[in-house]
């Protein structure tokens, strides 16, 4: 396993955490799905957490997450 940086493995945990979310945004309609809004939650509080890092701005992650995966 090749080891990477911090910078490198939170800009791909970014990246990857809002296209979950973005997937998931799709699938609201679905009634009674309580494992994906579960999943959608665990996704945003990480998303959430990579935002304190100072170069999440850079790389896309700075906006409201509330607002924008309500």
């Amino acid at each position: 396993m090749r080891k990477r940086n911090a910078n490198v493995i939170l800009k791909s945990m970014l990246e990857i955490l809002i296209l979950y979310l973005e997937e998931l945004s799709d699938c609201k309609d679905i009634p009674n799905e309580q494992f994906l809004y579960g999943e959608k939650v665990a996704y945003a509080e990480c998303l959430g957490w990579i935002q304190y890092w100072k170069k999440a701005q850079k790389y896309g992650g700075d906006f409201d997450i509330e607002k924008r995966y309500p």
